[in-house]
């Protein structure tokens, strides 16, 4: 399969024009680390996201000439042989029969640990809903971008989001839309670069040689619990304490794997042992670190400017990117401004379909 050129002129028999869809990232506040038995990422337990506003990912979707295979890019380079296969499954489910050109870009690390997959999948699957027949609910499209990458079915909705187990059309749900409450999300990028373990491979290295593992799946009731309660009532503290709890089991379970999984670096530590300083000085911040050395602070919007300070100054911390509660993924007339600085060469990669 050849690569695909970020601007392909449109073309006699080619179709309908291009679409663009994009979707945003989410951070995990209660983590989805383990998989139930199955096809298509079911997870072992609940959890609990927030989408992250301007951490995106753009898809760009254009039907090619009949008898001509599918062509897919990712850029900056991704997994290009999984989206492949993702919109191979995606065509049949939504009834595409002509082959595609697919481009999927973000404007943030791809594989740092910031959920690029989350929203990538998301965008591309809202974009390919734009070409269905019969174009499906919302649920059925969660369902089908868990297929791509599993939190990408969180990234499907807006706000606070839960991800049960289970294939029925409540599985995914909004707890609470973007508006209900508007914290500030800051994330203190260490590394851009892919990390060694992708999340895939290490939740199974976890789940199948973790002696902790077991451990971590008995504390999900009472961390949703409390995670759904602070949502609720808006309470930072309670909802910071909870998150904070959550990810450090999650890391510990990696780190009894075998072989051990360590996804931070020397300024992950440094960054969380400023949140705790901050919060010594009365600052409430809190913490959560996902499969990857980024650290996600939560904290008041009158705090972010301080806080955002305070992160940028840890040494190792490159950059700090500053978020707030995001909405759901959507259809454009024209793609970002953005989306073609990281365009790819004539060939940037090969998968099946």
């Amino acid at each position: 399969m050849a690569g695909f050129v970020c601007r392909v002129p449109s073309a006699a028999g080619r179709g309908r024009p291009a679409v663009w869809a994009v979707a945003q990232a989410n951070v995990a506040l209660v983590k989805y680390w383990g998989k139930a038995p199955g096809p298509g990422h079911q997870p072992a337990t609940t959890s609990v996201s927030l989408t992250l506003d301007g951490l995106t990912s753009a898809a760009r979707v254009e039907e090619r000439r009949a008898n001509r295979p599918d062509r897919v890019a990712w850029a900056p380079p991704g997994p290009v042989a999984d989206l492949a296969r993702f919109v191979g499954h995606a065509r049949t489910q939504l009834g595409i029969a002509r082959p595609l050109d697919v481009l999927v870009t973000s404007n943030f690390p791809v594989a740092a640990g910031l959920a690029s997959s989350a929203s990538a999948y998301a965008a591309l699957t809202t974009a390919l809903a734009a070409l269905a027949v019969d174009p499906p609910s919302v649920d059925r499209l969660a369902a089908l971008a868990r297929h791509g990458s599993g939190s990408a079915c969180r990234s499907m909705f807006g706000g606070f989001v839960q991800w049960r187990p289970g294939d029925d059309a409540r599985a995914v749900t909004q707890l609470a839309a973007p508006e209900h409450w508007p914290l500030a999300v800051l994330v203190a990028v260490s590394g851009s670069g892919p990390k060694r373990v992708p999340s895939r491979d290490g939740m199974r290295r976890t789940q199948e040689t973790s002696p902790f593992f077991d451990a971590w799946l008995a504390t999900n009731a009472a961390d949703l619990a409390a995670v759904r309660e602070a949502v609720g009532s808006r309470d930072l503290r309670a909802l910071g304490t909870a998150a904070e709890r959550n990810a450090l089991r999650m890391h510990a379970t990696a780190l009894g794997a075998d072989p051990p999984l360590l996804y931070w670096e020397a300024a992950t530590i440094a960054v969380v042992r400023e949140v705790w300083r901050l919060r010594e000085d009365g600052v409430p911040a809190y913490f959560t670190i996902d499969a990857g050395p980024q650290v996600k602070v939560l904290c008041n919007p009158g705090d972010s400017q301080r806080v955002g300070q305070a992160l940028a100054g840890v040494p190792g911390v490159s950059h700090v990117l500053r978020s707030r509660p995001g909405g759901a993924p959507r259809v454009l007339r024209e793609p970002p401004e953005w989306a073609f600085a990281s365009c790819p060469p004539p060939a940037v990669g090969r998968g099946r379909a």
